[in-house]
């Protein structure tokens, strides 16, 4: 029977399961109190940083010692920087990811984590304030080089979190096909797994030329067949063949082509060049000593592809006997002799003659015959002497006495030297001489000998050096062996050719000549005149009488030796001519005045006949008849009908009747002024509208035009009214009054021009910043890359394809440069404009525009002593068209002022440094404006006059060098950029107290508008 509970028992065990249900639920709630928050997802940002210090291969393998070491100084650093600012809480680590070599620099890129969301500008902003206040530790940043960005399309967790990323690789990096990594691009089809899935060395990806790439087994071939169809210049084949046997390449090349195939021991980054050949022969065997080895073929794409094929077997060469290893006739290649890698250039095998003429061989030793082949030296122009060296393979010690024997040709003015050198392995440039031979021996093979007594193991290494600055001196070997046993009796010694006459350099003026002695000649004509020449003729009339100058012979080496022909004796006298190869038996030179200055000046080498030439003197020599009554008289002397003058149609053959037919101001009027019946009439405000101010504009040689309309005064009587017909010809109404009573002021300029297509380029430069040489500037010596587009109208002027120096856009069809650019140089089928270039190596980016050259025109007023009027034009065949990368620069106001201080703008691709190598990248670099007093201190050499600008600091380290002449100084004026300046001249670069010196663009620009509206049929004018 159940008991019924009583009231009480209830209660109690209603109060009893409340208090349980309590006790839990404190308990649950105590439980999940001390449980931790969900974790918040820190945020990452990416960085890119330079810092001084010098790169090497050990930087770019992230488990060195150097990359930890160099990583871990970097990461306190940043951390150390952080701390000092409002980011310090919010801040959590870094992480280095990889280097990379930049200019006289090391390139960082890492990741930043920060606790919460953080702007990426105000963490580079935090970052460099940061960096500053620590001051110098040690470890010296760039703080100018520092971005950070957004990671974009990437969860990432900091470093001490495990977490699975989504990768997201730079422009220069290709992602592997399973997502784990980036790899460098340079890194690709390389013949290196860097992916773990071996997608980075893809066949499908790498082949390129025939369709191969990594080539297996005891034989093989590869061709060139593909290069028309491959969207690369580049061919690559990786060629394996089992441990311990090496590749052994026989190579045949079709004739007619300029490529290149290159041979290299190992792939990857580890591989050694050992051989570079091009059809100068046209079959090659190329031994390499690896059981991997890598072939490159770089063609370009203007020559005609005839390409090659090749062979290959695997051999066994670990029994090549030292004779072996030496002997060479090289009638099928270079043997087993390697290249030098560190000197100055490579030994080329060639067969018949040298260039130039009068030095090195013109047959072979082997066949006596223009069929046979040798090695010689390249020709290598240039001011510092230069070492070429070949090596053997390491020879085995012997007891026993070896002979070695060659047949060795030094002939040219010029030549210097040639060493034989014993030279252990293990050393670089040491080595003992065991021949040597110095001086010309003419055009004859000579024997050499010495015998070898091998106790340690060393190469055999020929080594020919040669002086700075010339070209006659080829040194050539042939038929080396190497025997056993001593060498016989020593050869006869060769005899020396005499040195030619030394002419000097001085030539003994100037030279006063008049009339009855009026023939002159060049120094020692007509045979070699000297190196190095200034000389000068001054001609001399009687008074109002003027002179035709008259060359019987010209002679004389194209563009680096020249005849400059000046209008008078002064240094400031206009230029008549520049005449330089052949040019100067054209036609005649006239002066006007009764005197005129003839120079002549030369180069450190190469020569011709020199010149012979005489001179006349009278009234109006080369001065066309005088034309009718009421006729007009061309430039060219050449007679049209008087209602031709001004009268909107060209009827001259040099256009002068239509030259100067509008004015922007007269002399007794502000107003547009137009030539009617050879008088000037003001222009009436009467139906004048935009149009006609932008066509008049651009008639004076400007881009834009805007009027505004003044009250018509007296003093601009007579006025025309123009008006725009229904057949679209313009109609002139004389009159001697403005219907209303207002006279158009005309105002032209280059807009619109001097702005950047592409945002965001380096932040937009504050120009209002102080800064620093070598604390974070741009350089041109030395310096930094500029962005793409950042320039757009700065170009690349090319001699023969190759750069020379810089210019800039000033319109769809013209270029200003430097005239000492492009003085001497007058072939115009020699010169080309690349427009839109950002890397000298991209020439076929879609991005660049090439030009040829129709027109040049250089003022008459340079003087290349005295670097006056240092300022030139080119016109180009046909007009670019503008894009984001090909933009014109603004020019200044005629006459425009800038203070010294104010910090500007130069672009290049000049010289890194003094003497330095060339960059491929445009270099940028800012610069402050130095006052014309304290630059002529600096530079008392010269006369720095106001049609001059001079930019650089006192300390010297930023500055224009070789090959930056004739590219633009330029400033941000309202926006828009102007070039100031034409870079031209300096004392070495980036030197203290010695600022580069530009000509000034404002002292020219009525010259520039002038020059450009001129319709001149001459290719080469001065003006």
């Amino acid at each position: 029977m159940i008991r019924k509970l009583s009231s009480l028992e209830l209660l109690l065990t209603i109060v009893t399961a409340l208090l349980l249900i309590l006790c839990v639920s404190l308990s649950v709630v105590s439980w999940l109190s001390i449980q931790p928050k969900d974790p918040v997802e820190p945020t990452v940002l990416s960085g890119q940083m330079e810092i001084v210090a010098p790169f090497s291969q050990e930087l770019k393998n992230s488990t060195s010692l150097q990359f930890k070491s160099l990583a871990f100084d970097i990461e306190n650093r940043i951390s150390e920087a952080y701390s000092l600012t409002e980011l310090r809480l919010l801040y959590r680590t870094s992480q280095v990811l990889y280097f990379s070599p930049a200019t006289m620099r090391v390139a960082v890129n890492f990741d930043l984590w920060f606790n919460q969301p953080i702007d990426a500008e105000e963490a580079e902003r935090q970052l460099v304030t940061g960096i500053n206040e620590a001051g110098n530790t040690g470890l010296v940043i760039s703080t100018f080089t520092i971005q950070i960005t957004e990671k974009k399309d990437q969860t990432t967790a900091a470093p001490t979190t495990a977490t699975t990323t989504a990768l997201t690789c730079k422009s220069y990096e290709k992602k592997c096909a399973d997502g784990s990594r980036c790899v460098l691009r340079s890194k690709l089809c390389d013949g290196v797994d860097d992916c773990p899935d071996a997608s980075d060395e893809d066949a499908a990806t790498c082949a390129t030329c025939d369709g191969q790439f990594v080539l297996r087994g005891p034989s093989g071939s590869f061709n060139s067949s593909g290069t028309s169809e491959s969207s690369s210049r580049n061919c690559r084949w990786i060629i394996r063949v089992h441990q311990g046997l090496f590749v052994e390449i026989h190579v045949k090349f079709a004739a007619g082509n300029q490529d290149i195939l290159r041979f290299y021991e190992g792939v990857g980054e580890d591989k050694t060049l050992i051989a570079q050949i091009t059809p100068t022969a046209p079959s090659w065997i190329v031994w390499l000593l690896t059981n991997q080895s890598t072939v490159e073929f770089i063609y370009d794409d203007i020559s005609i592809h005839s390409g090659f094929s090749a062979t290959y077997r695997a051999a066994n060469t670990s029994n090549l006997s030292d004779e072996q290893k030496v002997t060479c006739n090289f009638e099928q290649g270079m043997c087993f002799w390697r290249q030098t890698q560190d000197d100055d250039g490579d030994w080329e095998r060639v067969r018949g003659s040298t260039f130039p003429p009068l030095t090195g061989p013109s047959v072979d030793h082997t066949l006596g015959n223009s069929l046979g082949f040798y090695i010689t030296t390249p020709v290598s122009p240039g001011q510092f002497p230069k070492s070429f060296r070949i090596n053997s393979l390491p020879l085995t010690p012997t007891t026993e006495p070896k002979c070695l024997s060659f047949w060795y040709h030094m002939f040219g003015e010029n030549v210097h030297r040639l060493n034989v050198l014993l030279l252990q392995p293990s050393q670089s440039t040491a080595g003992i001489v065991v021949f040597q031979k110095d001086g010309n021996y003419g055009d004859n093979w000579n024997y050499g000998q010495v015998t070898l007594y091998l106790k340690t193991e060393v190469m055999v290494v020929f080594e020919a050096l040669k002086k700075g600055g010339l070209f006659m001196d080829e040194i050539a070997l042939d038929d080396i062996t190497l025997t056993s046993g001593p060498c016989g009796p020593a050869p006869p010694e060769p005899t020396n050719v005499p040195p030619p006459t030394i002419i000097p350099a001085d030539c003994g003026g100037p030279f006063n000549l008049w009339e009855t002695n009026s023939t002159f000649t060049s120094p020692n004509y007509p045979h070699s005149y000297g190196d190095e020449s200034k000389c000068l003729w001054i001609l001399h009339a009687n008074e109002g009488q003027n002179i035709q100058l008259h060359f019987v012979d010209f002679d004389i080496e194209t563009v680096y030796d020249v005849v400059e022909v000046r209008d008078g004796a002064e240094a400031n006298s206009p230029l008549l001519a520049v005449l330089t190869g052949s040019d100067g038996t054209a036609q005649d030179v006239f002066s006007t005045t009764n005197q005129m200055a003839v120079w002549f000046f030369t180069d450190d080498s190469q020569y011709g006949r020199g010149f012979k030439a005489n001179f006349t003197t009278g009234f109006n020599l080369g001065v066309p008849a005088p034309c009718a009554v009421g006729q007009f008289q061309c430039q060219t002397g050449s007679c049209i009908y008087g209602d031709g003058y001004c009268n909107g149609v060209v009827d001259c053959p040099d256009a002068s009747d239509e030259a100067d037919c509008v004015k922007l101001q007269g002399n007794n009027s502000s107003g547009l002024q137009i030539q009617i019946d050879s008088s000037p009439h003001t222009v009436c405000a009467d139906s004048w509208n935009s149009q006609l101010s932008l066509s008049t504009c651009q008639y004076l040689g400007y881009r834009f035009g805007e009027a505004t309309l003044l009250p018509a005064q007296p003093q601009d009587s007579p006025f025309a009214t123009i008006t725009v017909t229904s057949n679209g010809t313009l109609e002139t109404i004389v009159s001697e009054t403005c219907k209303s009573e207002e006279v158009v002021s005309l105002s032209c300029d280059n807009q619109p021009c001097g702005v950047r297509q592409v945002a965001n380029v380096r932040r937009e430069i504050d120009q209002s910043a102080e800064s620093i040489p070598g604390q974070g500037d741009g350089r041109v010596v030395g310096g930094y890359d500029a962005a793409k587009g950042a320039w757009p109208w700065t170009v690349s002027l090319q001699l023969r394809r190759k750069h020379v120096c810089g210019g800039s856009m000033i319109g769809r069809d013209w270029v200003l440069t430097a005239a000492h650019c492009i003085y001497g140089k007058n072939v115009l089928s020699w010169w080309s404009v690349v427009a839109g270039l950002h890397s000298q190596t991209d020439e076929n980016s879609a991005d660049v525009q090439t030009r040829q050259v129709d027109r040049i025109i250089i003022n008459k007023h340079y003087n290349r002593l005295t670097k006056q009027a240092d300022i030139a034009l080119m016109h180009l065949e046909q007009p670019v068209n503008f894009t984001q990368t090909v933009q014109p620069v603004c020019l200044p106001p005629e006459g425009q002022e800038y203070t010294a201080g104010r910090k500007c703008f130069i672009a290049g691709w000049g010289r890194l440094a003094e003497q330095g190598s060339l960059p491929d990248v445009l270099q940028e670099a800012e610069v402050p404006l130095v006052a014309q007093d304290k630059c002529q201190h600096w530079l008392p050499e010269y006369n720095i006059t106001s049609s001059m600008l001079c930019a650089g600091y006192a300390e010297g380290g930023i500055d224009s060098c070789q090959g930056d002449s004739g590219g633009p100084l330029m400033c941000l004026d309202d926006g828009h950029w102007t070039v100031i300046g034409v870079t031209s001249f300096g004392i070495g670069c980036g030197r203290p107290e010695r600022p580069g010196v530009y000509a000034r663009v404002s002292a020219f620009t009525s010259w520039i508008a002038e020059a450009r509206r001129s319709n001149s049929s001459s290719s080469i004018s001065l003006l």
